[in-house]
């Protein structure tokens, strides 16, 4: 009977082992995606950093382990500290929209 026991707890073991894996493969999609979307545009990176407040919020409410907390945390900094990154890119959008706004109309262009 314990050899038995064995074989299931390894099979438990190697199963928990391949979850595990693919957790962790997803939580670093989840950070690269997130990482991506702040450096497109200081909305999405504040909508990003929302989205990582209230989950961390709800991780706590569940009592979620201090691992998947101290993740939570750690990729809310990620986005925080690329802030500078962020307003810099926040002023070339309002310049480029300015520039935009600016242009003439092309249908003006071709009245004239």
């Amino acid at each position: 009977m314990s050899q038995i026991s064995a074989l299931a707890d390894e099979d438990v073991r190697r199963a928990l082992k391949a979850v595990g894996a693919e957790v962790q493969a997803s939580l670093a999609l989840n950070r690269a995606v997130l990482q991506a979307l702040a450096g497109l545009s200081p909305t999405l990176a504040a909508v990003a950093e929302r989205a990582l407040d209230d989950e961390l919020d709800l991780a706590r409410e569940r009592g979620a382990p201090q691992h998947m907390l101290e993740l939570l945390e750690d990729a809310r900094e990620r986005l925080q500290d690329n802030g500078d990154d962020v307003e810099m890119i926040g002023a070339l959008e309002h310049a480029l929209v300015a520039a935009a706004d600016a242009l003439p109309d092309i249908r003006d262009l071709h009245e004239a």
